[in-house]
């Protein structure tokens, strides 16, 4: 049977002095399994220098590994599922913040990591979102887990926006802003925002109005297929829009840009130990059901 290379990174501020690091270090090694980390960890991950495998470049660490394990909550795990996503690696969360939505284990069941050595465990699929902004000629493109998020970029003003679907479908409004969410991020935001809870294993886009100025805008689901296309304009400002991605890297553009969403060519691999199902987890975790 193949050793098992795992990639190890960790969120600081969630473990300060290492401890919960350390800890799934020393339980991954007495299972045979590698572990390997960025360089910047040196020295302070492994009770021995040999412990760890360290990479200068993290494109080359993860070229060189089986796995990600991450450690943090559902804000680190989603800024290193693009990563995994592209390079085709599964990721396994421990969870060291609060809601841990999307982590694998709590910080008391690292013991569970030995399941990894006997491959006892499934892999969870999960549809992503790719983006893609065209504005002055400029053109970024990112991807998303969770959702992609459009809004006013004037604090306390709204926006009028209008969505097309697949070159047919016209949906305009005036609100705060606007969410397109993926099954995964059905939890997140797009929750808090009135939208509905959607199985992981489906996949479809939900857009969810964000404090619509209207009694009759509500959530519209879209097939995975679709190809949907935002503008928005709050009043004339040459940059007055904010695109945001899974909560983190908001890019500001003009009123003119074309916004561009649709199903990316890569998936998250989510590690599950044990029998966990999505609503036994939504159970668990937000207190329903």
């Amino acid at each position: 049977m193949k050793k098992i290379r795992a990639a190890l990174f960790v969120n600081p501020e969630r473990d300060p002095d290492f401890s919960y690091s350390r800890k799934v270090v020393k339980t991954l090694l007495a299972f045979d399994i590698d572990v390997c980390a960025d360089r910047r960890y040196r020295g302070v991950l492994g009770e021995s220098k040999d412990d760890v495998f360290y990479y200068t470049y993290v494109e080359e660490l993860l070229r060189n590994v089986d796995m990600m394990i991450v450690l943090g909550g559902d804000g680190t795990m989603l800024e290193y599922c693009e990563k995994a996503s592209t390079h085709d690696l599964p990721v396994l969360g421990i969870n060291l913040g609060h809601l841990g939505f999307l982590t694998t284990l709590e910080r008391d069941e690292i013991r569970k990591l030995s399941e990894i050595a006997d491959g006892n465990y499934t892999i969870d699929e999960r549809m992503m979102a790719k983006v893609k902004i065209i504005d002055s000629g400029i053109s970024h493109e990112f991807y998303a887990l969770n959702d992609v998020t459009v809004t006013s970029a004037t604090r306390s003003k709204t926006a009028d926006f209008n969505i097309n679907c697949n070159g047919k479908a016209d949906i305009s409004f005036r609100a705060d802003g606007v969410i397109i969410s993926t099954p995964t991020g059905s939890t997140a935001y797009s929750l808090s925002a009135g939208g509905p809870v959607i199985d992981t294993c489906t996949e479809l886009f939900c857009m969810t109005p964000i404090c619509p100025h209207s009694l009759t805008s509500r959530p519209i689901v879209f097939a995975a297929d679709s190809v949907i296309t935002i503008s928005g304009c709050s009043g004339g400002a040459e940059s007055d829009i904010c695109i945001t991605s899974d909560g983190h890297g908001s890019i500001q553009v003009s009123k003119d840009a074309a916004i561009e969403i649709k199903k990316a060519e890569y998936k998250t691999k989510i590690v599950r130990i044990g029998d966990d199902n999505f609503f036994n987890i939504l159970s668990k975790k937000m207190y329903v059901m």
